[in-house]
């Protein structure tokens, strides 16, 4: 069975590339705008650069998730808080990039 840590980076990075995808997709192909204010000008600009910007800030999240969750581990007593509060970030990290997922997806197919 994987362990728990791996199938909250593998599903941050799915749903981070696919974020990525639906977002590079709206902006190309079909006339969508990025509302984010710190990268829309990337997506005006540089198409490659915003896809690396935005796929190594993916990489990195899902990757300080993954070390977070390998070195709270320990099953000493002070560390239950800390797993909650871990797994609950890694939970709403997942919830976000699923909602941004649909929320692109909506503004593909309306448009």
């Amino acid at each position: 069975m994987p362990r728990k840590e791996l199938i909250f980076f593998s599903a941050i990075m799915l749903m981070g590339f696919l974020d990525w995808l639906t977002t590079v997709s709206g902006v190309l192909f079909f006339g969508a705008a990025e509302v984010n204010p710190l990268v829309s000008g990337l997506t005006r600009s540089s198409m490659l650069l915003f896809s690396a910007a935005k796929l190594t800030a993916v990489v990195l999240a899902g990757f300080a998730f993954y070390k977070a969750a390998a070195l709270s581990r320990p099953g000493a007593n002070g560390w239950h808080f800390t797993n909650r509060f871990l797994n609950g970030g890694c939970s709403l990290t997942v919830l976000a990039l699923t909602a941004l997922v649909v929320n692109n997806m909506i503004v593909i197919c309306r448009l």
